[in-house]
């Protein structure tokens, strides 16, 4: 029972209402509301292409990121099982005090080999991979302009710079290209922006923002926490894709999709990589990737480099999956990501859509407000390359026919809402 001398004064306004106030909280509060059920539901297994819930049903799964599907990997497992073994459960530590072992120094020196970088750094998430470097880059005169659709960890990140964090409309050059021309010329400019859009698998488009950046002399930091193990010869991602790794500044990746681990890192030069050490709050004041997680991230790299048949089988899984949906009257959203976004609408749609999919035996991602704009929900379908062909047929049948079933429904309760 909260002490009554805890109470806000009389007149005060309560700091806590925004949490306590929270729409989206009130939302998936309701045992009946749209949202319900559609977050955080249990799993009694591994992320693989049949995964089992909490309520003892095995369902296709198309909301995972294990795109490369090693998550449930044997030799993934193994490495973790050694490292945990020897290590102990936690470095206990920051990496500037106790927490560096062997396996963290061979993971950055391996990451910045596949990247082709001069140095990488390990972070203990993908979240603080953008704020170690976004937070420490940037003086008071210089500005970060930030694509509208990145992800909101980079959007925090250039926040905590101590530059000017600007916003330009998603995938738009026209728009980057009036935002530079405002800025004085002398200040110095980073251009922040994701490989892989996470919502929608949308590519950005990186050749023609690296002749901006290169002509204006700016800085290009691309996210491709989606692109990882998704695209790219070679897995690198979308920069690699469009032939312009090498003009890039920084790379920041997630070790939790590919690389069926937890962490982050940042792929950079030897300088910056020593500055972000120096002086990143995430690398200096937090706890270190534990061993079992850095065991496990390592192995499923060296597994990508002498796999790359399975980057080959997740973009064949992409395309098939988009097929069968497209064929159902279920388009998704043009892209080229592992990320495959079918679009649901409003929250009346998008809730009742994935209830309908999940009892069908498909988990999905709903998708709504404010991770994507108000009335334009989707489902959202991320793949592995240890999907079989005719799981992605069955799951497309049954995610396009949830949608159109949804739609009907709310077109029938409330026609206005879903013109």
């Amino acid at each position: 029972m909260p002490d009554p001398r805890d109470a806000p004064l009389a007149g005060r306004r309560d700091p806590f209402a925004p949490l306590l106030e929270n729409p989206l909280a009130a939302m998936l509060r309701d045992p009946e509301g749209p949202g319900a059920a559609a977050f955080a539901v249990p799993t009694a297994g591994a992320p693989l292409p049949m995964t089992r819930y909490a309520d003892g049903r095995e369902r296709i799964n198309l909301g995972t990121g294990n795109y490369l599907g090693l998550a449930g990997d044997p030799r993934v497992a193994a490495a973790a099982a050694e490292a945990l073994r020897r290590y102990g459960t936690s470095t206990s530590g920051s990496r500037v005090l106790n927490g560096t072992t062997g396996l963290h120094l061979r993971l950055e020196e391996e990451l910045a080999d596949y990247y082709g970088t001069e140095a990488a750094v390990l972070t203990s998430s993908g979240v603080n991979a953008n704020v170690g470097l976004l937070s420490t880059i940037c003086g008071p005169e210089d500005v970060l302009l930030v694509d509208g659709h990145v992800h909101a960890s980079l959007h925090a990140a250039a926040g905590a710079s101590r530059g000017t964090a600007v916003r330009f409309r998603h995938n738009d050059l026209g728009s980057l290209k009036e935002r530079l021309a405002r800025v004085d010329s002398r200040a110095g400019v980073v251009v922040v922006v994701d490989g892989v859009y996470s919502m929608t698998g949308e590519l950005a488009p990186l050749a023609e923002l690296a002749d901006i950046c290169g002509a204006t002399r700016a800085r290009l930091v691309v996210d491709e926490a989606h692109g990882l193990g998704v695209i790219g010869d070679g897995g690198r991602g979308a920069a690699e894709e469009t032939g312009v790794l090498h003009r890039v500044d920084a790379v920041t990746i997630a070790l939790s999709k590919s690389l069926a681990s937890v962490g982050g890192a940042i792929m950079t030069s030897r300088a910056a990589a020593e500055g972000i050490r120096a002086s990143a709050m995430p690398y200096v004041f937090s706890a270190a990737n534990d061993p079992a997680s850095v065991a496990a991230a390592l192995t499923a790299l060296r597994i990508l480099r002498s796999e790359p048949e399975r980057v080959a089988t997740l973009q064949d899984n992409c395309a098939l999956l988009r097929r069968v949906l497209t064929e159902n009257r279920a388009r998704p959203i043009p892209g080229e990501g592992a990320v495959i976004a079918v679009p649901t609408g409003p929250d009346e749609v998008t809730g009742p859509a994935w209830r309908l999919a999940f009892e069908a035996g498909v988990y999905t991602n709903a998708v709504t407000y404010p991770a994507v704009p108000r009335g334009r929900g989707v489902l959202r379908l991320t793949l592995m390359a240890t999907h079989t062909p005719e799981q992605l047929r069955r799951a497309g049948e049954i995610v396009a026919d949830s949608v159109a079933s949804a739609r009907n429904a709310a077109a029938c309760l409330a026609p206005a809402a879903i013109a």
